[in-house]
């Protein structure tokens, strides 16, 4: 059982996690870059999270920790410390933009000890960046690295330490790399969140992610309601998109090939992963006969909130660190990805940026001229044979 807690990252999932985690009896530091302090400044002004626990319409409801709807104290240290943020501390989430993640991990390196347990949310091949970085820095300890298919909460700011969670997902997958050690990572993590199912490893919990056909296709499909205020008839289009990702049955069609280009990857690998409909009917429950009717049914999505810039992370995280190195493993599988090939390409040209550069590169990752049964094998072992 984990005492002590630290969150890091302090955008709308970090806000949410440290609320409810305080809420129901841990002891938990939040911590921020110092770069971004104003995003906790309201949190020690107000010396905690009002927390608002609420599905569209208004349906109050108990959260998957055990939290609901008030305001809580966080518990322990509310900080800029990286130092001060792991002292004493069991359990470390990184609750963090992708982009974010490597600053995040190499601030914390030098205060690691063993024993510890790092939870990356989501996936998208963190832990083997993790991993990575942490060897590249000369951190030889027993730190226990994992990683979740998803963020728990669908979750938002709403104000100075204010946080609104429309939802959260009934089960989620979760990998320890290497994948041996999950068994005893879900030992201790399902005392705080039971919805933390095993996956068969780390390839499984990144390529389970909904979010790689989610987010930059509704986006990238719909630029002109992303970028509405410059459109002269801006009021008659009513503004940018605030239902059900303003999906189309073609858009739904764009999502479902980039969907099978997903699942073909994974196939090459060795992994089953869910399609986009199956993943939203486990996440909460929603139903239809094909991915569109299933994304206007899912509740959460009702008042889903346009990006009103290109500047978001449904774009510059999504492509980089989604698109692309699902494409360039496509290439080094001979697995053809067409469509999220030219999702990413849109993307750079929108945007005016090299995300094929920029992205998560096989390089990057150390999985450049790997087979797939190379990368399972490392998946599952933590070592290249």
């Amino acid at each position: 059982m984990f005492k002590k807690i630290a969150v890091l990252g302090a955008g709308h999932g970090g806000h949410a996690m440290s609320a409810e985690l305080s809420m129901v009896g841990y002891e938990v530091n939040l911590y921020e870059l110092p770069e971004f302090a104003d995003n906790i400044k309201p949190i020690i002004e107000k010396g905690g999270i009002h927390l608002i626990a609420r599905r569209p319409p208004a349906e109050e409801y108990q959260l998957p920790a055990g939290g609901k709807t008030g305001f809580t104290k966080i518990t322990g240290k509310v900080t800029s410390d990286i130092k001060e943020a792991l002292d004493g501390v069991d359990l470390i989430m990184l609750v963090v933009p992708s982009p974010w993640r490597e600053r995040f991990i190499k601030e914390c390196a030098p205060y690691l000890r063993d024993g510890q347990t790092i939870v990356i949310w989501p996936a998208r091949f963190a832990s083997i960046q993790c991993a990575n970085l942490l060897k590249s820095m000369g951190v030889d300890k027993d730190i226990l690295i994992c990683e979740t298919q998803s963020l728990i909460y669908a979750c938002k700011r709403t104000g100075p330490a204010q946080v609104l969670v429309k939802d959260f997902k009934r089960k989620l997958l979760t990998s320890a790399f290497p994948a041996g050690r999950t068994n005893e990572a879900l030992e201790m993590l399902k005392g705080i969140y039971p919805q933390l199912t095993p996956a068969k490893n780390i390839l499984e919990t990144t390529f389970s992610s909904g979010a790689i056909v989610l987010h930059p296709t509704s986006t990238l499909v719909n630029l002109y309601r992303v970028d509405a205020k410059f459109y002269p008839y801006y009021e008659e289009i009513g503004g940018p998109f605030i239902r059900c990702y303003d999906v189309t049955p073609a858009m739904a069609r764009v999502m479902e090939a980039v969907d099978k280009e997903r699942l073909a990857i994974a196939d090459k690998l060795g992994v089953k992963v869910l399609s986009l409909k199956d993943t939203l009917g486990v996440f909460y429950l929603a139903t239809g006969k094909d991915l569109y009717e299933t994304i206007l049914n899912v509740p959460t999505y009702q008042k889903q909130l346009a990006p009103t810039s290109l500047n978001h992370r449904y774009v510059t995280e999504d492509v980089p660190y989604n698109l692309v190195p699902c494409a360039l493993l496509g290439d080094q599988l001979q697995v053809p990805t067409p469509t999220i090939r030219a999702m990413t390409t849109i993307g750079c040209a929108a945007t005016g940026r090299d995300f094929w550069s920029e992205g998560l590169t096989m390089e990057k990752l150390g999985l450049a001229g790997r087979t797939a049964k190379e990368i399972m094998e490392y998946a599952e072992t933590g070592v290249w044979g």
